[in-house]
């Protein structure tokens, strides 16, 4: 399925939790984005079960269910995320999870027209009728039922297996040529998500106590990585923005994503600090991983328009599709709104601005440009950075190789000029 097939789009939000005799189900709410909508009762697993009850609780907040998976080496387990959301905050949330709860998300993700191959799950599709005083009675306590006691066990027993293969597992490392495989390079193919070892979820494994009806997270040491330093700068989108203030840095990654996106987020993550991600809607569908792994570890994504052309040759029409079209191919993959917008080429007028600004974005520009896209070696680019002065300068790179190899010396260039490393927002 094509990402940018709007009408295929899915959002699924978590509606209530439910422990009985029968066994453990969800009630969700899923959305496509040709605009129709049902709720369905799903039986999932008591292990992933446990995992979401950890999460909660839910009053008052609407909860949207990720579609994908990772699998965590450090913790031999799937894990998945949440969002909790109201009218002032998200908050992305990690939990453990089955292979069956994979399963299961891979046959939400289908087309409903498209009959599944694999052996479903119990799914009932379920007419809502008005409720009954019982049931609301029964919808009001989903959160809170107590658990059975082979729920106790279960987790004891999986806690216990899990803090004796922390001691035994050794870490490693994602190599530059580990993720230059040729697998990856086939046009069409999407990159899989890998987590780096700089970066462990804090996934928390539920347990109960007796005599408690709320599932308590589990602690699990997680090895130490490095936080992530730098200025979340909040543009008004008064004006473009070309420069920062002296003492401040900014990095930024234009025409991705890409298959250098990952490396790229790699080395920011591992060096802790952080930069603005500006991707071409057109390279999502081939890339649709690279997104998810750039949002999921801190780095802003933004719009650089869906084709990369020359937007003031467009009309007003034609660049409010082409905006629209970034942003949504951009936003079914990322946990928030796309903010920022970098116009192709750095060309903008007043009409390609407004139409920007109607849509919630920001124009962001730069001072700054290695012209990393044509090098022909890796010491020119550095050359550029140390024949100019950066205080101040938003640089203008490319997702390219060449990047990639020489992003480690530059950043250890700007950190030894004493610079605040800065991103938009």
């Amino acid at each position: 399925m094509p990402v940018h097939d709007i009408s295929a789009t899915l959002m699924v939000e978590l509606l209530s939790l439910e422990h009985s005799a029968d066994g453990c189900q969800m009630e969700v709410g899923l959305t496509r984005g040709g605009g129709s909508h049902k709720r369905q009762i799903i039986s999932i697993d008591e292990y992933t079960y446990l995992q979401l009850l950890a999460l909660g609780p839910f009053e008052g907040q609407r909860v949207r269910l990720s579609l994908y998976t990772k699998w965590d080496p450090f913790r031999g387990t799937q894990f998945s995320s949440l969002v909790k959301m109201n009218r002032t905050f998200s908050e992305t949330l990690y939990f453990a999870c089955s292979d069956s709860y994979k399963s299961l998300l891979s046959l939400l993700k289908q087309p409903e027209e498209t009959p599944s191959a694999e052996p479903a799950p119990q799914v009932a599709e379920v007419t809502v009728p008005a409720a009954s005083p019982r049931q609301k009675r029964e919808r009001t306590a989903l959160w809170s039922r107590p658990i059975l006691l082979r729920g106790l066990v279960f987790s004891l027993l999986l806690a216990v297996f899990l803090l004796r293969m922390d001691g035994e597992v050794e870490l490693f490392t994602n190599s530059a040529e580990a993720k230059q495989d040729a697998s990856l390079e086939a046009a069409g193919s999407e990159v899989e998500e890998i987590v780096p070892a700089a970066y462990i979820p804090d996934v928390r494994l539920a347990a109960l106590q007796s005599g408690q009806t709320e599932a308590a997270p589990v602690p699990v040491a997680v090895p130490e990585q490095p936080e992530l330093s730098y200025e979340a700068i909040e543009l008004t989108g008064d004006s473009y923005e070309y420069s920062l203030p002296e003492g401040y840095v900014a990095l930024s990654f234009d025409d991705g994503p890409s298959r250098y996106t990952e490396q790229l987020v790699d080395i920011l993550v591992k060096e802790g600090v952080a930069a603005n991600f500006l991707f071409i809607g057109q390279n999502v569908s081939r890339y649709p991983g690279a997104v998810r792994y750039a949002d999921l570890h801190g780095m802003p994504v933004g719009n650089h328009s869906w084709d990369h052309s020359d937007l003031t040759a467009n009309s007003a029409e034609e660049n409010r599709d082409n905006l629209a079209r970034a942003n949504q191919s951009l936003e079914q993959l990322i946990t928030g709104p796309v903010t920022i917008f970098r116009p192709p080429y750095g060309a903008v007028n007043q009409q390609l601005a407004e139409e920007a600004g109607r849509q919630h974005l920001k124009v962001l520009l730069w001072n700054r440009d290695p012209e990393d896209w044509k090098a022909d070696s890796p010491e020119k680019i550095v050359d550029y950075f140390h024949d100019t002065d950066p205080s101040g300068g938003i640089y203008l790179l490319h997702e390219k190789s060449i990047t990639v190899q020489v992003l480690p010396e530059i950043i250890a260039y700007l950190k030894g000029k004493g610079l605040k490393f800065a991103i938009f927002k």
